[in-house]
């Protein structure tokens, strides 16, 4: 749906280029800036040592600009690197300007990304009422039975999808156990934001009913947006898929350490 490389193009004059080599101090915990990897090797790391090897056209500290926080990664340079500045103001007001729902729906992925705020309950709540409720009557409604598969590893996304009634858990392609999702909260954006194929998948637990909400429908609404905003989506689209992998990995050491698993 989203491509960096598009909205770079799109976004021409909205960043500064810089070239940074390997042994020069750089201070990537700048609150005023954000960057994309243009070219180059960076590590990312910080809590409980999870380590992420950066690629091309991957964000660094969008989220933390969308909030003004401070960066709590770490990076480390394997090479001479290339960086798209971008300013952290103009995100924020680019943010602020955009339609009700698009900002919802940013609310929400930050919510998920920090999820330590106090944010989450509010966010999904803005998101359920400035996008689902008014458009209830054009969302199918689909039932899935216990352990029914909604998708699979590997599957194109086509939709994402608000949980009316029961739950879901999302699984990680390794099997390990991301999340379990409530009544009223929204998930499968991520895959769908960035226009690829399922890396987790979703399994309902027990009797569960689903509100799909159409990929056409997520495109519509943010198709004329900034593309600054767009690239703001596709940036925290890509910082969950990274922490719902650092989660996968602390829940299944977590039920290693209480014996439930071997």
């Amino acid at each position: 749906m989203l491509s960096t490389k598009q909205l770079i193009l799109n976004l021409d004059f909205e960043y500064k280029e810089i070239t940074i080599s390997k042994n020069t101090e750089f201070n990537f915990k700048d609150r005023n800036k954000a960057y994309i990897l243009l070219s180059g090797k960076i590590i990312s790391y910080g809590e409980r040592d999870y380590t992420q090897l950066l690629k091309k056209n991957d964000p660094i500290g969008f989220a933390e600009s969308i909030l003004a926080k401070e960066k709590v990664l770490k990076y480390k340079r394997l090479t001479d690197i290339i960086l798209l500045e971008f300013s952290a103001k103009k995100i924020r007001q680019a943010v602020n300007e955009s339609n009700i729902a698009v900002k919802a729906l940013i609310k929400y992925s930050l919510a998920r990304i920090f999820k330590s705020t106090n944010v989450p309950r509010k966010s999904h709540y803005l998101f359920e009422d400035e996008f689902v409720h008014k458009n209830w009557k054009l969302l199918d409604t689909k039932t899935y039975n216990e352990e029914a598969i909604i998708f699979a590893h590997g599957n194109s996304a086509k939709n994402m999808y608000f949980i009316e009634k029961g739950k879901v858990k999302l699984i990680s392609k390794e099997n390990k156990l991301i999340k379990v999702l409530n009544a009223g909260e929204s998930f499968g954006e991520i895959a769908l934001l960035r226009g690829r194929k399922r890396y987790n998948s979703a399994i309902s637990i027990g009797h569960t009913t689903l509100k799909i909400i159409k990929g056409i429908m997520i495109s519509k609404l943010v198709i004329n947006e900034n593309p600054l905003v767009q690239l703001a989506l596709i940036s925290l689209a890509k910082k969950l898929e990274i922490i719902n992998g650092i989660r996968s990995i602390d829940h299944h050491n977590k039920l290693k350490q209480e014996g439930l698993i071997i």
